[in-house]
């Protein structure tokens, strides 16, 4: 998803915005809702789907509705599929394993309701909203930050893939209605950068979160993490959830330290198909 201090210093999301054109199977008892992701298709070069809900009734068994699933992929050419599940679907993941489906992380949805105990930052950060101007210097941060996410954790795939969709992450986030990237300097310099989501219940969500490399190891990430909690609360915000990966112990270390509660983990599987080409 490294050395721990850059761990430390990431977090990623998972929750873009809503799957378009959903498609709905339903078999012998199962149902499991698909869609094309095309951000990810963009940025890896061939379709990407994911798997939003899978749901097996007692005694359900899976085969025709994988089966007709496969014929989705296949009228789709997709090659890559990712599923999350919570972690007690144990049937279901069963199920998926069995289909070719690999586990590659458990994640966790951290959530802040309280900022009470958040403390002064040690270290001075000034945030604003990145504007165009900055999204050279923010997507190179994003290129480089990440160790921890799940297309990075799955060893099949090309490190450049993951690398070059936090990058595409950002450009497309700075045009988006719905998220605002937020940059994080010290001093003048950029430090790293948030894309947030305000939410209609006055919650915040961080999406997509990274302190530069060349920053990290410095002891600015509580700071900075710090700053924005104060920021949000000054705004009014309900609450702030995120989502990391269980693999990036650093990460899940500071957000206890800052007082952020864990939710119930999800399994997170991919399929990769070959290319027919």
């Amino acid at each position: 998803m490294t050395p721990p201090e850059r761990q430390d210093r990431a977090g990623t999301r998972i929750d873009l915005s809503p799957l378009i054109d959903t498609t709905t199977i339903e078999a012998d008892g199962g149902a499991l809702d698909c869609s094309l992701v095309p951000w990810d298709s963009a940025s890896f070069g061939f379709p990407v789907a994911q798997v939003t809900r899978v749901e097996l009734a007692d005694g359900a068994q899976p085969n025709a509705l994988l089966q007709a699933f496969d014929a989705w992929c296949a009228d789709h050419d997709v090659r890559l599929v990712s599923c999350r599940l919570d972690h007690t679907q144990l049937r279901e993941s069963m199920a998926l394993e069995g289909h070719g489906f690999r586990f590659v992380e458990l994640v966790y949805e951290p959530r802040l309701d309280s900022f009470e105990g958040v403390a002064a930052p040690r270290h001075v950060i000034q945030i604003a909203n990145a504007a165009q101007g900055d999204r050279d210097a923010i997507e190179e941060i994003a290129y480089e930050a990440f160790s921890t996410g799940r297309f990075l954790l799955d060893r099949r795939l090309a490190p450049e893939l993951s690398k070059r969709r936090y990058a595409a992450w950002v450009r497309t986030s700075l045009a988006s209605p719905r998220q605002t990237v937020l940059k994080a300097e010290m001093d003048g310099d950029l430090v790293g950068f948030f894309i947030v989501e305000h939410r209609s219940d006055e919650s915040v969500y961080w999406h997509l979160t990274a302190i530069a490399p060349r920053w990290q190891g410095q002891r600015i990430g509580l700071s900075v993490w710090q700053t924005m909690l104060l920021r949000h609360r000054a705004e009014g915000a309900t609450f702030v959830g995120t989502t990391i990966s269980g693999h990036n112990l650093p990460a899940m270390n500071l957000y206890a330290r800052l007082g952020f509660s864990f939710s119930s983990a999800k399994m997170t599987f991919h399929r990769l198909q070959e290319s027919k080409g």
